[in-house]
């Protein structure tokens, strides 16, 4: 098995093990949909994930993203955990972080002939602020993806 499936494989072992841990019976699950900017690939990025609450104040939040790089692709598999730091009203500041899976393809890009798809692991760090209540939730993110190509992101995205 290639290096790339084996780190694929293994992340998604990781992530169905925590989905499928044990959860309190009021757990509420949402779906959410974001994009924004990676701002050291200066690209635009969409991507989606899901958010349900483990205990008290902890979410689970793993989520997909595609960035728009030229020339090829970029994507991360995420799994991040975040705690609710405080609750103003109808809104929430939380801060928190997970292992991220990159995958970098480079295309034509004639620098990279010999190793075109780049498989890495990394690590986010995060915090942001949402609305709580509603059918549609804005919610605003900054977070850092540690890895070999470290990147800053903003994110804007609608939890429903």
């Amino acid at each position: 098995m290639s290096r790339n499936r084996l780190a694929l494989a293994a992340f998604a072992i990781l992530a169905t093990a925590v989905m499928a841990a044990p959860r309190p019976a009021q757990a509420q699950v949402d779906l959410d949909l974001r994009g924004g900017v990676y701002t050291d690939a200066d690209s635009g990025f969409v991507g989606g994930g899901i958010l349900t609450g483990l205990t008290a104040g902890w979410y689970f939040n793993p989520n997909v993203e595609y960035v728009f790089v030229d020339p090829g692709s970029l994507w991360t598999v995420n799994a991040d955990f975040h705690y609710d730091i405080t609750r103003a009203g109808d809104w929430s500041i939380w801060a928190g972080g997970g292992p991220a899976l990159v995958v970098r393809d480079y295309g034509n890009d004639r620098r990279h002939r010999n190793d075109n798809t780049t498989t890495d692991l990394g690590v986010n760090a995060l915090a942001g602020i949402g609305l709580v209540h509603g059918p549609v939730r804005p919610f605003f993110q900054a977070k850092v993806l540690l890895s070999n190509d470290t990147q800053g992101v903003l994110a804007f995205g609608l939890r429903f």
